[in-house]
């Protein structure tokens, strides 16, 4: 039972339609409009681009390996510039219009555009740059991509960027390269922006965008196909993402005046002099209250602007039918939430809650056995994720009035990262709806957040000047992102589809938003 529009704009977090929806799950957020049948899905042209795939398995499986032995690791500049020349040649055996290089202040970005004449067009973003890896710690070399079994699949890739993100890029093109071999054109044009260094926070993606600004206004939506299946087959949709203020504090003795002042001095010396450390550690604490899990930098909250009336619904939804899964991943390495909240309140919490996380704090001797010393400088690194309506400029000034104020001035800030700010898209969007109904198709209920307690760039196309809704969504499933033995699974199970599956459902996605009416 879909909730009517009329309904759905009505509705507050605790009215009675909020209960209803959230006891009707997800699909009360499916509502096919007159003029699309979910045939579509179903048609011939379909089904023969699925056999096509079916077909052409290991070739597909083979592109895979081939684009992740290409090593594309952006902190170490391994590969780079060799990677981003392989993905233009990818976009021209693609019939791509155009395909080029995009130079930045850094590595270079990708941009190529297929214009097949459709009615729709579509962005899509790539990241191709992966992160660093010690080859010792892995069961596989992370440049081999070999195919080895990892219970409880009987099949996987073993690789750094399995899954974040070339092996599902990859996987893309090789679905679109089926269409395009069984129909001779795709049912959507698309423009792919590609950057290099979005595991650098991307810093220069935007000079990227910059050229083709205009170009991109004509797309209808941002639409980014994509495995998303947990090991367990549960699939999650994220309708946006917080923002990240990404800042470093240093404090030395040269610019503070006090303390040692060029290099470290025997800790006898403490009876005597100040330290920096000290000072880092006094500037941290007037910053954020442990016990109260609360920001104490004035200003902080103020721009925050309360959930919407359908976040308020989504939330519901979540938690009256995946409160007891929402974290099970993170079961392992968790014993209990803040505050000791129950999973419900760590759902809104994780939601809808700014925050501020120290990522790294060092100065002096961290090493094995003493040194006694009084070291000159120390530093850390602080993360802030975003919610609407926070922005990364305004945060920044923020903290470093508060140093200002309380006496902090010489502490040097150093802003990192590119800054992304938060993202929001509706689940009433035709791009939505869309990859809503596929998983319908295949019986899968997504569990639903309003937004991704993580970042990206994704707010260049769904904020101003672009303003473009924003989905990602199909089947299949790959993990360990940075970390040793990432993988992307290529033989699924009962549960979670394998590469086939999941080169199927992106084929599905595009032709289900091609044929939804705007």
């Amino acid at each position: 039972m879909a909730l009517s529009r009329k309904e759905f704009l009505s509705l507050s977090g605790k009215s009675a339609l909020a209960a209803q929806a959230a006891r009707l799950g997800f699909f009360a957020f499916l509502s096919e409009p007159s003029g699309f049948s979910s045939d579509v899905l179903e048609s011939s042209t379909v089904k023969k681009v699925h056999a096509y795939i079916d077909d052409h398995l290991d070739e597909h499986v083979g592109k895979i390996q081939e684009f992740l032995r290409q090593p594309s690791v952006s902190s170490w500049d391994l590969g780079i510039k060799e990677c981003a020349g392989m993905l233009v040649d990818y976009f021209k055996q693609l019939r791509c219009k155009e395909a080029n290089l995009v130079p930045t202040d850094g590595n270079p970005g990708v941009w190529a555009w297929y214009d097949g004449g459709a009615k729709k067009t579509v962005s899509r973003y790539f990241m191709y740059d992966t992160q660093p890896f010690n080859e010792k710690e892995w069961s596989s070399p992370p440049l081999a991509a070999n195919l080895a079994p990892m219970a409880p699949f009987r099949s996987v890739i073993i690789a750094r960027g399995a899954i974040n993100s070339k092996g599902p890029l990859r996987a893309f093109l090789n679905a679109l390269e089926a269409i395009i071999a069984v129909e001779g054109k795709l049912p959507v044009n698309i423009m792919f922006t590609c950057d290099g260094e979005e595991e650098q926070g991307s810093p220069h993606f935007h000079q990227v965008l910059a050229p083709y600004i205009d170009r991109l206004k004509i797309c209808s939506a941002h639409l980014d196909p994509d495995p998303s299946q947990n090991r367990e087959g549960q699939v999650s949709m994220w309708l946006g993402n917080k923002g990240i203020c990404y800042v470093e504090l240093e404090v030395s003795g040269r610019r503070w005046g006090r303390g040692p002042q060029k290099m470290p001095i025997h800790s006898s010396r403490k009876a005597i002099l100040e330290s920096p450390v000290w000072r880092l550690v006094q500037a941290l604490h007037t910053m954020y209250n442990q016990s109260a899990n609360r920001i104490l930098i004035d200003g902080y909250y103020d721009a925050i602007t309360p959930p919407t009336e359908e976040e308020e619904m989504l939330i519901a939804t979540l938690i009256e039918k995946f409160k007891d899964r929402a974290f099970a991943s993170e079961r392992e390495n968790v014993k209990a939430w803040m505050g000791d909240w129950s999973d419900e309140d760590a759902i809104r919490h994780l939601t809808f809650d700014t925050t501020l996380n120290i990522d790294g704090i060092w100065g002096g001797y961290t090493g094995p056995g003493v040194a006694t010393i009084l070291p000159e400088k120390a530093a850390c690194k602080i993360d802030s994720r975003l919610v609407p309506n926070q922005g990364v400029k305004d945060q920044e000034a923020l903290i470093r009035r508060h140093l200002d104020e309380h006496g902090f001035s010489d502490i040097e800030m150093r802003s990192l990262a590119g800054g992304d700010e938060w993202s929001r898209t509706s689940v009433r969007e035709p791009a939505v709806q869309s990859v809503l109904s596929v998983y319908k198709k295949y019986g899968i209920e997504p569990a639903i957040w309003p937004r991704s307690a993580g970042s990206s760039p994704e707010a260049q196309y769904t904020r101003p000047p672009l303003n473009l809704p924003a989905v990602s969504g199909g089947l299949g499933h790959g993990s360990r992102a940075h970390a040793v033995d990432e993988y992307f699974v290529i033989e699924g199970n009962d549960k979670v589809a394998g590469l086939a599956e999941c080169e199927k459902s992106m084929v599905d996605i595009l032709y289900a938003y091609a044929n939804w009416p705007e």
